[in-house]
């Protein structure tokens, strides 16, 4: 069956083809008639089946971007809609990824990293309240006791430890012990206990001793491939599905931990990152060498869950084809690599071997009932 958003591509023009987004699945277009004007443009709908390991806040990424055009906030995708039909799409930015650029582990040139810095700066200047999109019920996209923080009086004027808490709760019920019931055997065969994140674990104990900061908007999944350089060198954010409100040194937080920077160009970015966010929100970096290995402690338990589930997922689809034999020790890899980082935040007594993470994903996967 023709999906809807390939349907609706059709009706404004060409369609180059789709492009795989991890959440929304989209097509390109080249708009004929009167948007022949707008370039090449994209239309997305969810991805059947994708699993979601990171806490959403607005219901909306195409009313998110006209608030963000509406306030000011610049490099972000446009979004516009047919008046006839209500097709929405988004622009599509031409260019290249930062990634392609300056692949992971790499350093990124000072004029990208300038603009990244900008782009922190764009956000801490949206406090609580100036962003009117819709935000999603608590039981959508996050936990309605404790994970809701967002809620919560502390967000907007600086309660960090509730924010943190909120996070390790959507990990832990969302992201661990959702995926308990298929999953559970391979969790346990790699070692991962099943209160990893709980109540008295180190990571939800650290989370107490979090200073506050103010609040302000989050992008939430800046790396590498949500960074488009426009043939200008000019530097765009794309993918805004996981923005929300919280805690500034989170989002530094996420973007060290995705980005890899090598570590001297890590160091300089975090001192960047002080420089130019704390004038524009005053205490953002209060208590940032205590609380940043904090956070990124909790980001690198998280990669545990996400991981350890997106790879047996991609490793069961590849059973019986040529591809099995490479994706099952690309899973392996992967997998053990995050094990070693995270087995002082999870407090994992024995980090099995990649053979023997190995051995776990093929037993798991070619078992009855997991394919």
């Amino acid at each position: 069956m023709t999906s809807p958003a390939l349907r609706q591509a059709a009706t404004i023009g060409a369609v180059d083809g789709p492009l795989a987004g991890y959440h929304r699945e989209w097509y390109v277009v080249r708009p004929q008639g009167e948007l022949t004007r707008l370039g090449r443009v994209k239309i997305g709908e969810p991805r059947e089946g994708a699993l979601w390991f990171d806490r959403r806040y607005f219901a909306s990424e195409d009313e998110l971007l006209l608030e963000l055009a509406r306030l000011g906030v610049p490099r972000v995708p446009p979004v516009h809609r047919v008046r006839s039909t209500g097709t929405v799409f988004h622009g599509f930015i031409e260019g290249s990824t930062l990634a392609a650029l300056s692949p992971r582990g790499h350093p990124v040139a000072p004029a990208h990293l300038r603009q990244i810095m900008e782009r922190f700066a764009s956000l801490c200047r949206l406090r609580p309240g100036n962003v009117r999109a819709r935000r999603l019920r608590p039981d959508e996209g996050v936990l309605a006791d404790e994970g809701d923080a967002a809620d919560q009086p502390g967000v907007g004027h600086s309660d960090s430890s509730l924010f943190l808490r909120g996070l390790l709760a959507f990990t832990r019920e969302r992201a661990h012990r959702a995926h308990l019931p298929r999953f559970g055997p391979l969790f346990a065969r790699l070692g991962v206990p099943h209160d990893a994140l709980g109540p008295r674990s180190r990571t939800a104990a650290e989370a107490a001793r979090l200073t506050d900061r103010p609040g302000c908007l989050l992008h939430g999944d800046l790396h590498r491939a949500n960074f488009i350089v426009d043939p200008a060198g000019t530097l765009w954010t794309i993918d805004w599905e996981l923005a929300s409100y919280g805690d500034p040194l989170y989002d530094l937080a996420t973007h060290l931990h995705l980005m890899d920077y090598p570590a001297r160009q890590q160091a300089d970015v975090v001192e960047e990152w002080r420089r130019t966010v704390t004038p524009l929100l005053p205490g953002a970096d209060a208590g940032l060498a205590q609380d940043l290995p904090r956070y990124l402690d909790y980001k690198r338990a998280q990669s545990v869950f996400t991981d350890v589930v997106r790879q047996a997922v991609a490793v069961s689809a590849a059973v019986g084809s040529p591809d099995f034999a490479g994706q099952l020790a690309q899973a392996a890899k992967l997998v053990h690599d995050v094990l070693v980082r995270a087995a002082e935040p999870l407090q994992l007594s024995d980090v099995p071997s990649a053979g023997a993470v190995e051995s776990a994903y093929a037993d798991f996967c070619t078992a009855p009932g997991n394919r």
